[in-house]
């Protein structure tokens, strides 16, 4: 069985992981960076137990963090999900925040990997679309978005416009373009896929505190959707998803499918806007007279298409459907929000 690294162990997209490397024979090391966590993810998923070890790593920038790690096990693989929340309230200057982080996690977790792995054989790493946009109008509205685009933004002009979202974006770009440089001067023996979701939908599997109030950012826009935040549906602020089973999925295949390696993947990018998510909720019984109605303001607008067909298929992923993602995903919130009473 392989031995397989997986950071940030209670994130919404790493609890995923979790599950799709157990299901396709991988043993797994998680890493959190409080002690506390250890015991909340097994209280919620005891079935993990026999394939899942969890390790305290405090400072995922820190090279000589991960040189102990490496030196402790033998790994096959890596999944490095961990990295800055945009939503997280203590997250507001650009380079401590984001940008140092995202670059110097990025890069210790590979240089040490180099130096001190000699059985790795491939890491998959958790990127963003936002590394290629903002989303915004001026952006979205010109022609396609592939998996050569880069986010149009400089390091200058994320630190003057003193902005969460557009800090959030810069670094996602500029901690991915640290992994293609390490890549390029360092040729690690090991290979590096880099994944590129846009908004990640489904149900949240980690441990959440206080029920509803403590979604990530991308579950809570679908909570405010029923949770009374509108009368009418809102425009689209970002016009693609996809299921984080299907992304949770794609790591795990990346790992071992040679045309994945040393490649960024746009992962579904089907277009959407919040008036299908809305349509698809409406199809839950359970939400019957809490959802906005339609307001019209997606009707007129065209946006960019995200070319992401060809990586879809080589990776051969199943999609879910809008109806099935938005279903699960409500039906668990549904179960928070009685935790939250």
């Amino acid at each position: 069985m392989p031995l397989t690294l997986l950071t940030g162990a209670n994130s919404f997209v790493g609890a995923h992981v979790i599950n799709s490397l157990i299901a396709a024979g991988h043993n797994v090391v998680g890493t959190v960076r409080r002690g506390n966590l250890i015991d909340e993810i097994f209280a919620l998923h005891p079935e993990w137990k026999e394939k899942l070890e969890i390790i305290v790593v405090k400072d995922y920038a820190e090279e000589s963090s991960w040189d102990e790690v490496f030196k402790k096990y033998s790994f096959d693989h890596i999944i490095h999900v961990a990295a800055p929340l945009l939503d997280a309230p203590t997250n507001t200057d650009y380079e401590r925040d984001f940008l140092k982080p995202t670059v110097d996690g990025n890069r210790a977790i590979l240089q040490s990997a180099a130096r001190n792995a000699p059985t790795l054989k491939s890491i998959a790493v958790t990127g963003s679309v936002n590394a290629l946009t903002t989303g915004m109008p001026d952006e979205l509205l010109k022609g396609s978005i592939t998996n050569e685009t880069w986010l149009p933004i400089s390091q200058d002009e994320a630190r003057a416009a003193n902005n969460n979202y557009i800090s959030y974006c810069s670094a996602k770009k500029e901690g991915e373009l640290a992994i293609w440089d390490f890549v390029k001067t360092e040729k690690p023996n090991f290979s590096v896929t880099v994944l590129l979701p846009a908004l990640i939908f489904g149900p949240p599997l980690q441990p959440v505190k206080g029920g509803v109030k403590g979604l990530n950012y991308s579950t809570n826009v679908i909570y405010s959707f029923f949770n009374g935040s509108y009368a009418t549906i809102p425009a689209t602020s970002f016009p693609s998803f996809v299921d984080v089973r299907d992304l949770a999925d794609a790591h795990v295949k990346a790992l071992t499918h040679a045309p994945a390696a040393n490649r960024r993947l746009l992962i579904n990018g089907k277009p959407m806007t919040y008036t299908q998510l809305v349509h698809a909720l409406a199809k839950v019984p359970e939400l019957a007279g809490r959802l906005p109605t339609d307001s019209g303001e997606d009707a007129n607008v065209t946006f960019a298409k995200f070319e992401a067909d060809a990586d879809n298929e080589l990776l051969g992923i199943k999609f879910h459907t809008v109806e099935e993602t938005m279903a699960d995903t409500a039906r668990r919130l549904l179960e928070l929000e009685k935790l939250d009473g």
